[in-house]
C-alpha cells in the first residue's frame, strides 16, 4: 500500500468511494474545494492503481483537524485507515503541527476503536452536532510527535 498526496486527478475515484461508503456523502463541489484548500492536507491510500481510501485535514499551525477519513467498503479491515492516519501524523508533524483534533459520531464504534488505537483520546462532546440522524459528536485529540519521531510502519494490506 502506498500513501501519497491526493491529486486533482483522484477526484473521480474518491467521489465514487464517497457515494458508496458514506450515509451523507460530500458533494463533488465539497471534495473539489477540499482538494484546493490553501491550508488543506489530503492523502490517498492506493494499492497499485486502485485508490482504496483518503483523508482530508485542515491546518492552522500548530493545530490540525481531521475533517474526513473514508475507506472503500471492499478495503475495510485491511489497515487502510490506520496506515493513512499514521502517515498523516508524520506529514502533519513535518509541517509543524503538534496536535490533531476530530469529531466522530458517538455511535460509531468502529471509528472510535480506530482512533483509540492510533492515540486519540476523548476531550469533550458536541451536543446534537450531526444531523440525519441528530446525534452527539465526541471531540477527540492526540498530540503529534516532532517530525521523524512518529512510527512509520509499512503495513501489507494489498
Amino acid at each position: 500500500m502506498i500513501v501519497r498526496p491526493l491529486a486533482p486527478e483522484d477526484l473521480a475515484r474518491i467521489e465514487r468511494i464517497e457515494q458508496g461508503a458514506m450515509p451523507s456523502p460530500w458533494s463533488e463541489a465539497a471534495l473539489r474545494e477540499e482538494i484546493g484548500a490553501a491550508n488543506g492536507f489530503a492523502l490517498v491510500a492506493a494499492c497499485g492503481e486502485t485508490v482504496c481510501g483518503y483523508a482530508f485535514f485542515r491546518t492552522v499551525l500548530p493545530e490540525s483537524e481531521l475533517l474526513h477519513l473514508v475507506v472503500a467498503p471492499e478495503w475495510r479491515r485491511r489497515q487502510v485507515a490506520t496506515t493513512l492516519l499514521r502517515r498523516a501524523m508524520a506529514g502533519l508533524a513535518a509541517q509543524g503541527c503538534t496536535v490533531c483534533f476530530l469529531e466522530v459520531r458517538a455511535s460509531n464504534a468502529a471509528a472510535l476503536r480506530l482512533y483509540a488505537s492510533t492515540g486519540f483520546i476523548r476531550i469533550g462532546t458536541r451536543k446534537h452536532y450531526y444531523s440525519q440522524p441528530v446525534e452527539d459528536a465526541l471531540l477527540l485529540t492526540r498530540d503529534i510527535m516532532p517530525a521523524g519521531e512518529e512510527r512509520n510502519e509499512d503495513i501489507a494490506g494489498c
